[in-house]
Order: C-alpha cells, then sequence, then structure tokens
C-alpha cells in the first residue's frame, strides 16, 4: 500500500513538472501570450475551486455522517471555511510588503512580486492537498486510490502550467521558475506519504476543511490578481480563453464523476 501511494503521487508531480517544461519550451511564445496564460490559470483555478475542490470537501462530509440533518449541517460548514480560504488569503496579501526593484515603477514591482508570492504559496499547498487526497484514497482502497490519482493527474499538469504562466508573466528568470514549479511537484509525494503515517483516522475532517480553505484561496488568487491582468489587452479573447477552459474542465469533472 505504500508503495502504490509513494509511486502514484510521485507520478501526479511528474504530471505538475511536464505542464511546466510545456511552457519553459516554448519561453517566447508563452512571453508573448501571457495575458492568455492568465485566463487560463483563472479558468483552471476557479474551475477546480468549483468542480473539485468545493465538491469534494462537501461529498467527504456526507459519507462521514450518517443522518442528513448532522451532514448539512456540517456542509454548512464547509462554505464557511471556503470564505476563510479566501479572507485569509487577502489579509495575506495586505500583509505581504516586498522590497520593489529600484529599475522599475515600485507600485507595479510590488504587484508583480505579490502575485508571484500569493501564486506559489496557493500551488503549493494545493499540491499538499492532492498528496493528502491520494493517501486517503488508497487508504479506503486500492481501486479508488488510483481513480483519485487519475483525477489528480488530470489537474497536475495544468497546475505546472499555471505556476509557470504565472512567474513569467512577473519576469522570473527561467531557472527560479523551474525550481519554484519542482517545488510545487515535490509538496504532492511529500504530503501524500507523510499523509500516509501521520493522518490516520483523523484524515477526513482534516482533509475536508483543508480542501475548502484550498478552494478560498484559488478564487481570491484568481478573481483579485489574475482576472485583472487579462483586462490590460485583448479582452474579448482573454474572456474567451476563461470560458472555454472552465467548460473543458467541467466536462472532465461530469466524465470523472459519471465513471465514479
Amino acid at each position: 500500500m505504500f508503495l502504490n501511494v509513494l509511486g502514484y503521487s510521485t507520478l501526479a508531480g511528474v504530471a505538475t513538472i511536464a505542464g511546466t517544461l510545456l511552457i519553459l519550451y516554448r519561453y517566447d511564445w508563452a512571453k508573448h501570450n501571457s495575458t492568455h496564460l492568465m485566463s487560463l490559470a483563472a479558468g483552471i483555478m476557479l474551475a477546480l475551486a468549483f468542480l473539485h475542490l468545493i465538491p469534494e470537501a462537501v461529498h467527504i462530509t456526507y459519507e462521514a455522517q450518517e443522518h442528513l440533518a448532522e451532514a448539512e449541517q456540517e456542509a454548512k460548514l464547509v462554505f464557511i471555511m471556503v470564505l476563510l480560504g479566501f479572507v485569509a488569503f487577502y489579509t495575506m496579501e495586505s500583509m505581504v510588503m516586498l522590497h520593489p526593484r529600484h529599475d522599475v515603477d515600485a507600485e507595479d514591482a510590488h504587484k508583480h512580486s505579490r502575485l508571484s508570492v500569493l501564486a506559489i504559496v496557493g500551488l503549493t499547498f494545493h499540491s499538499l492537498l492532492d498528496g493528502m487526497i491520494i493517501a486517503v484514497g488508497f487508504k479506503a482502497g486500492s481501486q479508488i486510490g488510483v481513480m483519485t490519482t487519475v483525477a489528480v493527474i488530470l489537474h497536475e499538469m495544468p497546475e505546472g502550467i499555471v505556476t509557470t504562466s504565472i512567474l513569467l508573466h512577473d519576469a522570473m528568470e527561467r531557472v527560479k521558475v523551474f525550481w519554484f514549479s519542482l517545488m510545487v511537484a515535490v509538496a504532492t509525494p511529500v504530503a501524500a506519504v507523510v499523509s500516509y503515517f501521520i493522518l490516520g483516522e483523523a484524515s477526513e475532517i482534516i482533509l475536508k476543511s483543508l480542501l475548502a480553505i484550498a478552494a478560498g484561496s484559488f478564487i481570491y488568487i484568481a478573481a483579485a490578481d489574475l482576472i485583472p491582468e487579462t483586462h490590460k489587452e485583448e479582452k474579448w479573447l482573454n474572456t474567451v480563453v476563461l470560458v472555454i477552459v472552465m467548460a473543458t474542465l467541467y466536462g472532465m469533472w461530469r466524465l470523472l464523476s459519471h465513471g465514479h
């Protein structure tokens, strides 16, 4: 069982790196289309929050409660945790005070540095959750574990694209982008292994709360930081990209739900 958790969570991490390399390999193209990639990133984050993270947290709630009334009450707490995640990242953004570079406008430098920090923190946090999800899935059974891993891998590659797109948009060097993306990727197998040995019976309660908080953080980053960047140029095309990405992930979510 442990080898399954380690192996499948590592595959999920590799999927993140694959997304990163996909963008770095086409670096000039990525820089030229940075605002479109911001739309892609925002669409992925919003779709993951509303179609994957929140529904999964609610699903865990209903599985853990035998009585419908109690489950409904607990489900309301999930949405409160989503709101707390949103507020937490708003507070974090307000408190992050980084020193801007002297060769660029101070306000723009601060904005870009802040966005990079928030993106790295939010995506690393999400990768940690992915690792936890894989570990919990295998604890429930090998088949569920494999299906969970497939679902994770399907959005880990877009996660690599998200990380790389945001950091490149903020003019970060490609070497640094790769190492930060690697950190996001490694978080998945690390969290899976730690979760396998530590979480035990408390895993469902902890996982439900963290899923909701992660959803709130994704909603905030997409709405407050990424989408405003897409308004700077080619607004119509960026809107189309955003909608298509969310519709595609919705279709994938429906397919996976039907199969499950």
